[in-house]
């Protein structure tokens, strides 16, 4: 091994030699030039190595990923008109339209109030809630019973100033369907009822649905409205429903309508039924007898 390597110093030492031998016999003008472009090899390399470090790193720079909004000047939604009605002295309902203009963008859980005041523009009530809004989705928010001493001569709807608009790439579906409702007179006790079902036609549990009711007479003027909320609706479950309005007389009836809504924006209203385990996917160890 020693030989070996004794050998291979000697080879070096050789090629120096040879190398010096062979630039002392250069002439003395291209020494010099020689000796100069090695020296000179030295700073070419540093400042080539900045420069192009500068160069790729500004073109890495245009191509980086920013972080930029998914959606600007989203639309307000539409609201229409607050109508009061009332069916009995002293106690008024309410119901407006409310629309979502904007094709991809949703509202979730945003606290909303509608103030009713009298004709000295005094507040006589106050009905505060939560509301969604689905892309291009117009629905009723509406105002159950209440009571007031002053007649409501005007009402407001009061939203946040920026409301939490949201871009979601995906929108669970559930489809409610509802029956055509149909009324009653009842006479004991007095009573103007209204009966129906709807039908989740989804194969999620719904922890909470939404009947707005708004009654019209026959020049399509609302006379009545009321709500009620419907709790743990199984997929494609269909539920009954029964929605009166006390010591109420209903004259010149025109249509009822009757709509449907769930929460699929928010995650806790939505669920999958549990699958029951059977004998064919029971792994666990059959118990002792006893």
């Amino acid at each position: 091994m020693s030989i070996f390597q004794d050998k291979i110093e000697l080879q070096i030492e050789e090629a120096e030699l040879a190398a010096q031998k062979s630039i002392e016999l250069l002439p003395p003008a291209l020494k010099w030039f020689f000796i100069i472009g090695i020296i000179a090899i030295i700073p070419v390399y540093f400042i080539s190595k900045v420069i192009s470090q500068h160069i790729w790193q500004g073109r890495y720079e245009q191509n980086l990923l920013a972080a930029k909004p998914s959606f600007t000047n989203a639309k307000a939604p539409t609201i229409s008109d607050i109508t009061v009605t009332t069916l009995k002295a002293g106690s008024y309902a309410a119901a407006l339209t409310i629309s979502n203009p904007n094709f991809d963008l949703s509202l979730d859980q945003v606290p909303y109030q509608i103030i009713f005041y009298n004709a000295q523009k005094q507040q006589i009530y106050s009905y505060t809630d939560k509301l969604f809004l689905l892309p291009n989705q117009a629905k009723y928010l509406t105002v159950p019973t209440f009571t007031a001493q002053d007649l409501p001569a005007s009402a407001a709807l009061q939203l946040p100033n920026n409301p939490p608009w949201q871009k979601r790439l995906q929108i669970p579906t559930v489809d409610l369907v509802v029956s055509p409702p149909s009324s009653t007179q009842q006479s004991s006790p007095s009573a103007f009822v209204v009966t129906g079902d709807f039908t989740n036609q989804s194969p999620y549990i719904l922890g909470s649905v939404r009947l707005a009711f708004v009654v019209y007479d026959t020049n399509n003027k609302i006379i009545a409205v009321s709500q009620r909320d419907e709790f743990t609706v199984g997929p494609f479950q269909r539920r009954s429903y029964t929605q009166l309005w006390p010591q109420a007389y209903v004259p010149a009836l025109g249509k009822i309508d009757v709509q449907a809504y769930t929460d699929v924006l928010d995650p806790n209203n939505l669920s999958a039924p549990s699958t029951p385990s059977g004998s064919s996917s029971d792994l666990s160890h059959p118990a002792a007898s006893q």
